[in-house]
């Protein structure tokens, strides 16, 4: 027996399916809804036990909300919720753990029933046999198909097994490669771009050799950066929580505050870092880091794929 997911949205002009990818992207902020730009949806995510690839058992239905904005994006939104839903449980579980007394201080239990009154909503049973119709194709002759509810970002290309491996063999080059030039110093760093720029003029692989010194002179302008403190620079929170199962993270909110000097930023991640103390439990870690221009363009970069 294995496990999935479907998703989908309960519109005004019908039940549509969302796919993984477009969730997926919507999730991280790399896709969009334009066509439900400032409305606030109902969707479902469905979880399923399947035989093989066959589902056989809806294991759990969950109703929520997505809120898009102008763009129709739901990203900060999701993030927003997702805070709140974090401040709210560890608040009422830390209410539950306080000796009972005469005096009971509902506020906490009351914040976060509200915070399920706002964020989550309950399937019908007419919505559950919508959704079983479509997981096992019973719609009857002439009845209409669900359609797939339709993101902004193009769809990528198939990637092959052939691609994937080939993806997967350069990766690992490149790790070697990234590993080697993270660790030089400055003077190596700047001969390691020059004479990767004159092999790039008379080897046949120009292109990579043209790569590898653009990846030098940026691990040299972190390097310089670091030490004279020149330029923007960036303080950053992230609040991450961890399965203790699967042995794996997920960052849940983040705060994040741009700065004229290096020392600035410091003193803004002290700030962050005591601010959002609060939400360190064996379950969730706060994690804090100081980064340079070229470091924060890299991790946005990150972040968005």
């Amino acid at each position: 027996m294995g496990l999935s997911i479907r998703f989908y949205l309960f519109a005004e002009d019908g039940l549509q399916s969302i796919s993984q990818r477009v969730m997926m992207g919507l999730i991280r902020g790399k896709d969009a809804m334009p066509q439900y730009a400032g409305t606030r949806q109902k969707v479902a995510d469905v979880i399923l036990e399947n035989e093989g690839k066959k589902p056989v058992r809806i294991e759990r239905a969950q109703g929520s909300y997505l809120t898009f904005d102008d763009q129709g994006q739901v990203h900060k939104d999701l993030v927003a919720s997702g805070f709140a839903a974090l401040e709210t449980s560890m608040a009422l579980e830390e209410a539950l753990r306080k000796p009972q007394t005469k005096i009971v201080d509902l506020t906490p239990k009351l914040n976060r029933e509200k915070w399920e009154r706002e964020n989550r909503w309950t399937l019908s049973k007419g919505d559950l046999e919508a959704i079983a119709d479509d997981i096992w194709r019973r719609k009857e002759a002439g009845q209409p198909r669900i359609e797939r509810a339709k993101g902004s970002a193009p769809k990528p290309p198939k990637v092959t097994y052939e691609a994937k491996e080939a993806i997967r063999e350069i990766t690992t080059s490149l790790i070697s490669i990234d590993n080697k030039l993270r660790w030089l110093s400055e003077p190596a760093l700047k001969g390691v771009a020059f004479e990767a720029r004159e092999n790039a003029k008379i080897e046949s692989d120009a292109p990579l050799w043209r790569g590898i010194a653009e990846a030098a002179d940026r691990y040299h302008e972190i390097q310089v950066r670091r030490r004279t403190g020149r330029g923007v620079w960036y303080a950053h929170v992230e609040i991450l929580q961890w399965d203790a199962v699967q042995r794996t993270g997920e960052a849940i909110a983040s705060f994040s505050e741009r700065c004229d000097t290096k020392a600035k930023a410091e003193e803004a991640g002290r700030r962050l870092l005591t601010e959002n103390a609060k939400y360190f439990t064996a379950e969730t870690s706060v994690h804090t880091e100081v980064l340079c221009e070229l470091e924060w363009d890299e991790e946005a970069g990150a972040k968005l794929h």
